[in-house]
């Protein structure tokens, strides 16, 4: 699967515990790095999300890679 597929197939708005998966670490990790301002996220009625396009600058990825 290319990069482009990757994106792509992710949701638009993903929960903690998804990102956690995707970025192999820990949801207390993703939960920390939140808190700290290090990645960012938007409150939601159902909880914290990570747009993933939010998610892709935050690992440096290239979105037209």
């Amino acid at each position: 699967m290319t990069l482009r597929e990757q994106y792509q197939t992710l949701p638009k708005l993903l929960k903690v515990s998804e990102v956690a998966e995707f970025t192999g670490t820990h949801e207390r990790t993703i939960r920390r790095w939140i808190k700290e301002g290090r990645m960012p996220a938007v409150e939601s009625p159902e909880g914290l999300r990570v747009p993933r396009r939010l998610l892709w600058r935050f690992l440096g990825l290239d979105l037209a890679a």
